[in-house]
């Protein structure tokens, strides 16, 4: 799980990830990897399916949760801008009860 929080972190410090669905709703960039805390509801579950459809990317549904992860207080959803970390999350996302 360290490695997860790593490479969230470094994404974050990188200034590549979009945090909050309305932001995600209005996002540009191209976004890698969309993350959604399991606690989140059905209609935000819903909206990031069609957002990584829209950006042709992976979603993971977030065992822990995501605030955990990111250490950013109320948090169900970011995407990831960056293509290395994303890959990185998503070959380790095993290592963690994520997925």
């Amino acid at each position: 799980m360290n490695k997860i929080i790593s490479y969230i972190g470094f994404a974050i410090k990188a200034k590549k990830v979009i945090i909050g669905q309305s932001h995600l709703k209005r996002a540009t960039d191209k976004i890698h990897l969309i993350l959604v805390c399991s606690t989140a509801s059905e209609n935000l579950k819903n909206l990031a399916k069609n957002i990584a459809t829209r950006q042709q990317c992976e979603m993971i549904v977030t065992e822990p949760l995501l605030e955990t992860l990111t250490n950013i207080k109320d948090i169900k959803i970011i995407g990831i801008m960056d293509e290395s970390l994303s890959k990185a999350i998503i070959t380790n996302k095993e290592k963690i009860n994520i997925g």
